[in-house]
């Protein structure tokens, strides 16, 4: 989660197999360029925030993709 302006916790998801925590932050950056021309850059709209999710504290967390239109 290196590299957020800004990071806190959203909140926590009670599976029936595992449960999950998710972070959401600020990245003043793109690692990927947008494909999609109706896709919202990172940053603007349901792109606001970057999501990070794990299903144990002691694991590495991992980025969820963008939100695209479909």
């Amino acid at each position: 989660m290196s590299g957020a302006s800004t990071l806190s916790f959203f909140g926590k998801i009670y599976g029936t197999q595992k449960d999950y925590w998710i972070a959401q932050g600020k990245l003043d950056f793109s690692e990927e360029k947008v494909t999609n021309p109706y896709q919202e850059a990172r940053g603007k709209g349901v792109n606001t925030y970057v999501y990070w999710v794990t299903d144990s504290l002691f694991a590495d967390w991992i980025q969820l993709p963008d939100a695209e239109p479909e």
